[in-house]
């Protein structure tokens, strides 16, 4: 496990520069299209920590680059004026999807069978489900909730919809990646690792 240490916090680092500009620029289109961020977000984190574990092999390696991403998330704490309930409950979506992809990817079956593609779904209606039971207990301290307490039908477009939306792009990839060789092998070195996370705290702090 120790020479994939660097692939991990490499494709962590990686998941944090992909959040803090495109995530960005993706919750500003949110202004007129509403669900764009979460429609597009977790099928970027899915194929880093699809990465990290094709070129690991280790099964955990979703959610541990899923905690490198987390952490580069709260660089945020680093900022005078922050709002701590923006910014823990980003870190702690990103945590859940590498829980949720950890948890079912271990039993994830590479064909292209309907039941694989049901798994696919899966991956991002857990994590969703498991998102918005902190909401909702969140909510009863009066901390911003929107996504349980604007109505069902926002709810059941964070739950269903955008899971739905999520899979397609996740089991389309799954299936181009499979006709791409894999090399077991290759390791992140590194100083590639380090610099890698230097950026995206960067990147963090200051967009």
């Amino acid at each position: 496990m120790k020479k994939y240490i660097p692939t991990i916090f490499f494709w962590g680092a990686v998941w944090g520069i992909c959040e803090a500009t495109i995530g960005y620029a993706l919750h500003l289109a949110a202004v007129a299209l509403p669900g764009l961020p979460g429609a597009l977000m977790f099928p970027v984190g899915f194929f880093c920590m699809y990465q990290a574990r094709k070129t690991s092999g280790k099964s955990a390696a979703p959610f541990y680059i899923a905690a490198v991403a987390a952490s580069i998330k709260l660089a945020d704490f680093l900022m005078s004026g922050y709002d701590a309930i923006r910014i823990v409950n980003p870190a702690l979506s990103i945590l859940l999807e590498g829980l949720a992809v950890t948890v079912i990817y271990s039993i994830f079956i590479t064909s292209n069978r309907v039941r694989d593609y049901l798994k696919v779904l899966g991956m991002g209606v857990l994590w969703r489900a498991l998102f918005s039971v902190h909401l909702f207990i969140i909510s009863l301290f009066d901390l911003p909730a929107g996504l349980v307490t604007s109505g069902a039908g926002t709810l059941l477009r964070f739950l269903l919809l955008e899971s739905f939306y999520n899979s397609l792009i996740i089991y389309a990839g799954l299936l181009i990646a499979k006709k791409i060789p894999v090399h077991h092998s290759s390791t992140v070195r590194p100083i590639a690792a380090l610099s890698a996370c230097l950026i995206a705290v960067g990147m963090q702090i200051l967009i």
